[in-house]
């Protein structure tokens, strides 16, 4: 990569730490990602993963395995080489809120089991459920258009 600064680029992998760890996910599988987001070549052993930013093979291989059962990342061999390669894998984003949407089915179905287990569905107790209801039904009725939107703008926009 050329005129980059390593401070910086140490500080943006260290960035996306942090965001993975207030989002519940370990620091680390945020600077893996951060790193594979910037690297150049976009695929990476484990040992580049590491050296880049300054973690043990372990940890590397503990968040790569994470990242890649989150279908965020992806194992590539390489013909010739003996150590696999990570790089971010492509349509990850949409793939995320695909994946997240059915959590929120699952959530839906638990708010309509809740109000079924309550007494007396007019409680306050049953306006908490009736909100998740709703936000679910929200989500599932306008997300889709705009997941095939943002597909379509980003088909458009690759070079």
């Amino acid at each position: 990569m050329e005129q980059e600064r390593p401070s910086e680029l140490t500080s943006y992998v260290e960035q996306w730490g942090m965001l993975f760890e207030q989002l519940g996910a370990t620091r680390m599988m945020g600077k893996v990602l951060g790193w594979l987001l910037i690297c150049d070549p976009p695929g990476q052993t484990a040992r580049q993963i590491a050296d880049a930013i300054g973690a043990s093979i372990s940890s590397i291989s503990i968040a790569t395995r994470a990242l890649t059962q989150a279908a965020m990342i992806e194992r590539v061999g390489v013909p010739g080489e003996r150590s696999a390669r990570f790089r971010v894998r492509p349509g990850m984003w949409s793939r995320l809120i695909k994946v997240r949407m059915g959590h929120l089915a699952t959530m839906r179905e638990l708010a309509d089991e809740g109000l079924r287990l309550l007494d007396s569905p007019d409680a306050g107790r049953a306006l908490r459920l009736r909100e998740i209801q709703s936000y679910c039904e929200f989500i599932d009725r306008e997300l889709p258009a705009l997941l095939a939107r943002w597909e379509e703008e980003w088909k458009g926009g690759k070079s």
